[in-house]
């Protein structure tokens, strides 16, 4: 909804700037933090020139300003608080606009809709103490502990489903000590033990993290063949690692192999029910199934193969129940690409 310049009869273009719970609005917001008709207080619409200028917001035509309902229930006492986005940084400290000295104290961080986004404390502009950052929809995200600025102490992340997803500490800004990795599922997915940073592995552990680590190049190489021979031997040194199975099964996604796609992405997801990326990839390998149905090559190399795809192909509706399940929950996970809503809108309800 931000920075849709309005035609105008002349053919120029309104320049419009958003303000929102006092924060200009520079950037494109990520799709999570979308601000929605439900979310707003109040709206003020501002056009004059000479206002409009004494705010500092020259070359700008129009400013509306939005007031979030969350904002405006907020006590004085927080609304008070600063929030990084309106802070700056001078030789590596944070300092609140304007202000002579590093900034010391408490700041909180807000969503566009004026949820908690993150909270902590700095001194003298450096990070100190714990910082904790929230999802959208209020479960914690992750806190990590600070000493000027360098990770020292205790630290977890979470699973939007408030679920522990990794724990560890950190000793002079470097992993130390044990950290593990969890599912959604309270499963152990890894353990490793750290001495300042340095990863302590057996070999059979180092050999399956490096084939595992050769996964993105091959993709970016489009050399899936290679791809699958490798997650082949991983398997076989850790057969409970959903990422295994996700990159195995995104190489036989593009060899048109959509079967065997399928069955690697319900293994993944067997494992990490919540595994964003392979909910979406699993929902594409059944509707390119239906639309590479019958498909002329266009084009082929030792690497690649270039089908022609059908649009709107008809799909049993145990397929296209399926696939629009996987669709919502990875839209709700926060996977919005505009190909992911293009296909909800064409075979399911729409988001």
């Amino acid at each position: 909804m931000f920075f849709c310049s309005v035609s105008l009869a002349q053919e120029k273009r309104e320049r419009i700037l958003y303000i929102v719970d006092s924060i200009p609005i520079i950037k494109e917001p990520k799709d999570e933090e979308q601000i929605t008709e439900a979310d707003i207080y109040n709206a003020e619409v501002i056009t004059d020139e000479k206002k409009i200028n004494s705010m500092g917001h020259f070359f700008t035509d129009k400013i509306i300003m939005l007031t979030t309902k969350a904002y405006a229930a907020r006590p004085e006492a927080l609304k008070a608080l600063p929030r990084r986005a309106l802070m700056e940084k001078k030789d590596g400290a944070m300092y609140v606009k304007g202000a002579i000295k590093p900034y010391s104290g408490k700041f909180i961080d807000y969503y566009m809709n004026g949820n908690i986004k993150a909270e902590g404390t700095m001194l003298y502009g450096l990070l100190n103490g714990t910082t904790t950052a929230y999802y959208v929809n209020g479960n914690k995200r992750y806190f990590m502990n600070h000493q000027a600025d360098i990770g020292y102490g205790p630290t977890e992340d979470y699973f939007i489903n408030g679920k522990l997803k990794a724990r560890g500490k950190y000793r002079n800004g470097e992993e130390d000590g044990i950290w593990q990795e969890f599912y959604s599922t309270g499963k152990l997915k890894s353990e490793i033990n750290c001495s300042l940073g340095k990863k302590e592995l057996p070999k059979e552990v180092l050999r399956f993290y490096e084939l595992l680590g050769k996964a993105e190049t091959l993709i970016k190489e489009n050399d899936y063949k290679t791809l699958i021979k490798k997650m082949d031997e991983a398997v076989l040194l850790n057969a409970e690692y959903a990422d295994v199975y996700f990159y195995r099964g995104n190489a036989k996604f593009n060899l048109f192999d959509f079967d065997s796609a399928i069955a690697d992405f319900d293994k993944a997801i067997e494992l990490e029910p919540l595994y964003m990326q392979a909910l979406s990839s699993r929902a594409f390998a059944r509707l390119r199934k239906y639309e590479f149905k019958d498909s002329k090559t266009l084009s082929k190399t030792k690497e690649v193969t270039v089908m022609a795809a059908k649009d709107n192909v008809p799909v049993p509706k145990e397929d296209q129940d399926k696939i629009c399940a996987d669709l919502k929950l990875g839209y709700e996970l926060g996977d919005r690409k505009p190909m992911i809503v293009d296909v909800m809108k064409r075979y399911c309800s729409t988001p």
